[in-house]
């Protein structure tokens, strides 16, 4: 089978339950952007004329709370005909006016998946005898949303939340025990990166992949990582460690940052301070945590494909032609825009991390 010559990636609207097609005709550029911390963000640009619409002093397109406005449901999907993927869902919470000289005026609509409940909603509370996941499932609730919450974590006596919107609370105990937290439509999920479903791909520089930038970087590697506390309850003081073995159960082969940090520049130990653990159980959590956090961005990618609709947070890649430490596959996408406009057509620029570099001979 021969593949076409020429396949539109032009975006694919719906407002609501219906198709807008003006959307798509008058699209000059579109971003969709997300990453490990949650909240997928739009912002589209269209021309605000054509038509009956003739612009100042007429009327603009897209003013009129007509086809869009404030709180309006708008999805988007992109993609060659076939391979299309929904890349957005959300509602719009901003619209813009561009007004240049001697250029086509310029409406810029801005859109936020659901997590924009939770940045938009602050408040001081106790939560008591729970875990993380339950914390999710309690706030998800409260916003009229699903949750599918499936990390692991201790439970905790009390956790509270002083004066933070509930999205910053929640990246918060996340980050803690280094969870992922994201939406999907109207669903609030709190999982492990293990635990994450989500799509492969391989990239091949000079061919899909058309730039890259990786990098090894020893600057915030560290072979332990120490967090202390105490445990009132048992009247003892609380130390836990975590090393290599945290991120080494996570790979198979190849050089790993803690080991590489200990023997190219000698002991390094990172003690956490601004976390005080009242049990062993989350003291050990976290300092896991933290050497995963550290050890899994040992390896760092930038790169841009020529559109990959497939690619989401999570996404696991193989990297081909990019040199033999970098080769192979075990990369974490962390960050996702894909990005539209009417000269280059679609472009996925994205951002992984692997924890180990290839060994050499």
């Amino acid at each position: 089978m021969t593949e076409p010559l020429f396949a539109s990636a032009s975006p694919v609207f719906t407002v609501g339950d219906a198709l807008v097609r003006e959307l798509a005709r008058d699209c000059v550029r579109l971003e969709i952007s997300e990453d490990v911390q949650g909240l997928r963000t739009l912002r589209g640009h269209f021309t605000a004329v054509g038509g009956q619409a003739t612009g100042p002093p007429g009327p603009l397109l897209y003013l009129d709370g007509d086809r869009v406005d404030f709180g309006r449901r708008l999805r988007v999907s992109v993609g060659a005909q076939g391979a299309q993927r929904y890349v957005f869902d959300g509602v719009v919470s901003a619209i813009e006016a561009e007004l240049g000289d001697g250029e086509p005026p310029i409406v810029v609509l801005h859109a936020e998946d659901a997590l924009m409940r939770l940045r938009m909603t602050r408040r001081m509370r106790t939560y008591r005898d729970m875990t993380d996941a339950d914390i999710v499932r309690e706030l998800a609730d409260a916003h009229g949303l699903k949750a599918d919450a499936t990390a692991a974590g201790p439970r905790y006596d009390v956790v509270q939340q002083l004066n933070q919107s509930d999205l910053a609370f929640l990246r918060e105990r996340a980050r803690l025990i280094q969870a992922e937290l994201w939406c999907t439509g109207d669903e609030l999920h709190l999982s492990a990166r293990a635990g994450r479903e989500a799509t492969s791909l391989t990239l091949v520089h000079g061919d899909h992949l058309l730039s890259v930038r990786l990098c090894a970087d020893l600057a915030h590697q560290r072979n332990a990582v120490v967090v202390t506390g105490y445990d009132a309850a048992r009247e003892a003081v609380i130390h836990e460690e975590a090393g290599p073995d945290a991120v080494e159960a996570e790979v198979t082969g190849g050089r790993t940052g803690p080991r590489l940090v200990a023997r190219a520049l000698g002991e390094s130990v990172s003690y956490r301070v601004r976390e005080a653990a009242l049990t062993s159980e989350e003291a050990a959590a976290w300092a896991r945590a933290e050497m995963l956090r550290r050890a899994r961005r040992f390896v760092t990618v930038a790169g841009t494909t020529r559109g990959s609709p497939d690619m989401i947070v999570g996404s696991r890649l193989t990297l081909r032609r990019v040199g033999v430490p970098f080769e192979g596959p075990g990369y974490y996408v962390t960050r996702v825009t894909h990005a539209f406009d009417n000269v280059h057509g679609l472009r996925t620029r994205f951002e992984a991390e692997r924890a180990t570099l290839n060994e050499v001979s």
